[in-house]
């Protein structure tokens, strides 16, 4: 069974969303990014985030954002789509928020593995499920001669 983390500042957006993903038969892990005052993502303090070494996808809210060790704002999505180019990610606006496509192409510019999730949950799960599925081996082209024989 495939691990789909959903990071995302809109929790009843997010808990709409994991609910389609098990109803497709993904394992879901939320997280709904740091929470103030301090507002640090674990990956900045230790260099790594074991929600996300445990996903095959990652769905992330685009503006979700944490402080660094020097006080800046910095993108999670971008952040952990770096940290993870082998794994997919799409970006997924709530219904609350008007999609920005300076942003995906701002972080696809970076992370071109990222993409902007499907609103609707069939397409969704379409969507997830190509993601997901194995990169097929070329088939084997035969050599051809190219001598005739008579």
């Amino acid at each position: 069974m495939y691990t789909i983390l959903i990071a995302h500042r809109d929790i009843a957006f997010a808990e709409q969303l994991g609910a389609v993903l098990r109803n497709g038969g993904y394992r879901v892990i939320g997280c709904p990014g740091p929470w103030p005052p301090v507002e640090r993502c674990i990956r900045c303090d230790v260099g790594y985030c074991p929600l996300t070494e445990g996903a095959d996808l990652m769905i992330y809210d685009p503006w979700l954002t944490a402080l660094n060790a020097q006080g800046e704002r910095y993108n999670l999505a971008l952040d952990s789509a770096l940290a993870h180019p082998d794994i997919p990610m799409l970006l997924a606006w709530s219904p609350a928020d008007e999609p920005d496509f300076g942003t995906l192409r701002g972080i696809r510019n970076l992370a071109p593995h990222v993409h902007a999730a499907a609103h609707e949950p069939v397409a969704l799960l379409r969507q997830i499920r190509s993601l997901l599925a194995p990169v097929a081996e070329p088939t084997p082209v035969r050599e051809l001669s190219l001598t005739t024989s008579r």
